[in-house]
C-alpha cells in the first residue's frame, strides 16, 4: 500500500515524466539516427508518462502482489489514457503527435496492441523494480525542499504547457492556411495551362498571383519559429487528417535541412 502526501505524489509525477522523455527520445533518436527532443513540451518531460505512472500505481494498489493483474490493469489503464490524450490533442491541435496507423491491431492510429503490451511490461517493471528505489529516495527528501522543488517544477511545467499549447494552436492555423494557399496555387496552375494559348493577358495576371502566393507560402514556412519547429521535429510520426500533405511537406523540409 502506498501512503504519500500530495507533494510526494507530485514529485513521482515529475520524475516519471522525465523517465518517459528519456525513453521516447532515445527510441526516436535511434530510429532517426539523430538527436530528437521528443515531446510536446520544451522541457525534458512527457506528462503522458508521468500521469500514466501515477495512474498505474494507484490502480494496482489492491493487486500489487499479483503480477499478472498488475500487467493487465496497467496495460488497460495506460492504453485508455493514451487514447484519450491522443483524441484530445488531435481535436484541439488538428494533428496527431503520434500515429500507429501503420501498426497491426491499432485503433484510429491512437493506440495499438504493441503499445498496450509495452504498457503492461512497463507497469510490472514500475511496481516491482523502478518505483521502490525512487520511493526510498523521495521519502528521504526534506519536506521543505520537496515542497519547494515541486512548486518550482509545477510553475515551470505550467508556463511551458501554455507556451507549447499556443505554439501548437498557431501551428494548426499555419497548416490550414498553407493548405488553402497550396490548393489555390494548384487551381491557378490548372487555369494557367488552360489559358496559355488563348488568353495571354489573363494568363499573365494568373502567373503574377501564382508567384505572389508562392512567395507568401515560402515566407510563412521560413518564419515558423522555434516552438513550432520543435513540435514538428520532435514528432516525426505526427499526422493531420485535414492538412497531412502540408504537414508532410514541412517535416520533409526540416529533416532534409537537418541532413
Amino acid at each position: 500500500m502506498y501512503h504519500y502526501n500530495l507533494f510526494q505524489w507530485m514529485m513521482f509525477f515529475f520524475v516519471y515524466c522525465f523517465f518517459g522523455w528519456c525513453i521516447e527520445s532515445t527510441i526516436v533518436s535511434i530510429s532517426k539516427r539523430q538527436l530528437v527532443n521528443r515531446g510536446f513540451l520544451q522541457i525534458p518531460m512527457l506528462p503522458l508518462y508521468g500521469t500514466g505512472a501515477v495512474l498505474i500505481l494507484l490502480l494496482t494498489i489492491p493487486v500489487k502482489e499479483v503480477l499478472w493483474l498488475v500487467y493487465l490493469i496497467g496495460a488497460i489503464g495506460a492504453t485508455i489514457l493514451e487514447y484519450i490524450t491522443g483524441w484530445a490533442m488531435e481535436s484541439l491541435f488538428k494533428m496527431k503527435y503520434w500515429d500507429y496507423s501503420n501498426q497491426k491491431f491499432q485503433l484510429h492510429g491512437r493506440i495499438c496492441l504493441t503499445s498496450s503490451l509495452f504498457w503492461g511490461v512497463l507497469s510490472v517493471a514500475l511496481t516491482e523494480y523502478i518505483h521502490p528505489p525512487i520511493e526510498q529516495w523521495i521519502l528521504r527528501i526534506n519536506p521543505a525542499v520537496l515542497i519547494a522543488v515541486t512548486c518550482i517544477s509545477t510553475c515551470i511545467m505550467l508556463v511551458d504547457t501554455i507556451v507549447s499549447a499556443k505554439a501548437a494552436l498557431d501551428l494548426a492555423k499555419v497548416l490550414e492556411h498553407l493548405s488553402v494557399v497550396k490548393d489555390e496555387i494548384e487551381h491557378l496552375r490548372l487555369q494557367l495551362d488552360e489559358l496559355k494559348e488563348n488568353a495571354q493577358e489573363h494568363a499573365e495576371l494568373i502567373r503574377k498571383r501564382l508567384n505572389e502566393l508562392s512567395e507568401q507560402r515560402e515566407a510563412e514556412i521560413s518564419h515558423l519559429g522555434f516552438f513550432k519547429f520543435h513540435l514538428l521535429k520532435g514528432h516525426p510520426s505526427s499526422y493531420s487528417k485535414k492538412f497531412n500533405t502540408t504537414l508532410h511537406e514541412l517535416k520533409e523540409r526540416i529533416y532534409n535541412k537537418k541532413g
